[in-house]
């Protein structure tokens, strides 16, 4: 027995568009509607494909190159360890000693950027650095915060005090809700300090009159089409367990339709559902047709700015370096980037090796000397002793 599912894969080619018949030519709203149908179509698509692109990358960077990181950055505070204990063992000039504090604290920070320190390591980083690492962190806070509160003031022009806010204190929806309440405030205010406006001339009564006008027929449309879809699809109207359950899920797919108002969604299901044709269409009046263009366009725009913004989600910020390489270079890039990794880490781990050596006084200065200078070749540095 055929389902309701079954049916619908049988329509899913149907092409949401308005076909001429005979000899009658299509007039330019129609010729509009079908044009704004099909790129809505190509978006979705080319939406769904990036994101299965950016997929494939981040699981090529989760295989190639992110295992390495936070070993890097472990094998990293253990060579800091190392060099620290080495000065117990071997005497050092003053000079010598401030190269081997500057590379302790500078191979600390690059690890506690992936790692969080142990009381070990950071009493370690204490007996180098100028600041405490509990100090330096509280300081990197509050300049977050600053930066945070700048950027929401020159978007939004709202002062936002995050006193007292610590990572993980509160929710990122808590946050944005306090953000859009002060934004709220901080609009509202504005308003009441606006001048009275000056009346409306006639033409733009009518001109603001039309668009409310236009913006409740939309409305009136959408819900028009929904209403029919439920009455047809409602799963109280089907006896069958299986049909129903069904109806259950087509009910979700149109109500989700609904609520983002995506009427490209909707006038597929009505024409699957109700006219079984695309041949309703061709009798859209041309004042309904301005109504759906109208949305349409608003549709493609917000379908435009979710192709754009999708690479920032947060998701792909470890791939942000590759994303807007072609996906076979992106690979390679990785996968280079992934070895050049392994390079490091083995190169670390000889120089631990070496390091705890007795005779290892001299390689212990140069590497620092190296290392607190960045003028020299990075191969200098982690390549021999």
């Amino acid at each position: 027995m055929q389902t309701l599912f079954g049916e619908m894969e049988e329509k899913k080619d149907k092409v949401l568009k308005i076909k001429a018949t005979g000899q009658k030519v299509l007039s330019k709203n129609q010729q509009l509607f079908n044009n704004l149908t099909n790129r809505i179509e190509f978006l979705e698509k080319d939406i769904v494909l990036e994101e299965k692109r950016l997929t494939r990358l981040l699981q090529v960077y989760s295989k190639k190159v992110q295992p390495f990181q936070m070993i890097i950055a472990q094998t990293r505070l253990d060579l800091a360890m190392t060099i620290d204990k080495a000065t117990l063992t071997h005497k050092f000039t003053k000079n010598q000693l401030s190269n081997i504090g500057d590379t302790i604290v500078e191979l600390c920070d690059d690890s506690f950027a992936e790692l969080e320190p142990t009381p070990e390591q950071e009493a370690m980083y204490d007996k180098w650095a100028d600041i405490p690492y509990k100090d330096e962190l509280e300081m990197d806070i509050s300049e977050t915060k600053d930066m945070f509160s700048n950027l929401i003031n020159d978007l939004f022009g709202v002062d936002i005090n995050l006193e007292g806010f610590e990572p993980g204190s509160e929710s990122f929806q808590d946050l944005e809700e306090k953000i859009r309440a002060q934004m709220d405030e901080a609009r509202q205010n504005q308003q009441q300090q606006q001048q009275r406006p000056r009346k409306k001339t006639k033409k733009q009564q009518e001109k603001e009159d039309a668009l409310k006008a236009e913006e409740e027929l939309k409305t009136k449309s959408i819900r028009s089409i929904y209403i029919t879809l439920a009455k047809i699809l409602h799963p109280d109207t089907e006896t069958d367990a299986e049909k129903k359950l069904e109806k259950e899920e087509l009910m979700k797919k149109v109500t989700v339709a609904y609520d983002q108002k995506d009427l490209t969604t909707l006038l597929k299901l009505e024409m699957e559902w109700v006219h079984k044709t695309s041949e309703h269409l061709e009798k859209l009046t041309e004042d309904k047709l301005r109504i759906y263009i109208s949305h349409l366009k608003q549709q493609v725009m917000e379908l435009q700015n979710e192709r754009m913004q999708l690479v920032y989600h947060p998701r792909y910020e470890p791939i942000l370096d590759y994303v807007r390489l072609s996906e076979n270079y992106a690979v390679n890039k990785i996968s280079k980037d992934g070895k050049e990794l392994k390079l490091i880490l083995d190169t670390l781990n000889e120089h631990i090796l070496f390091f705890k050596r007795p005779d290892a006084k001299k390689s212990i200065v140069k590497f620092c000397k190296d290392y607190c200078e960045p003028e020299d070749d990075y191969d200098d540095i982690w390549g021999g002793f």
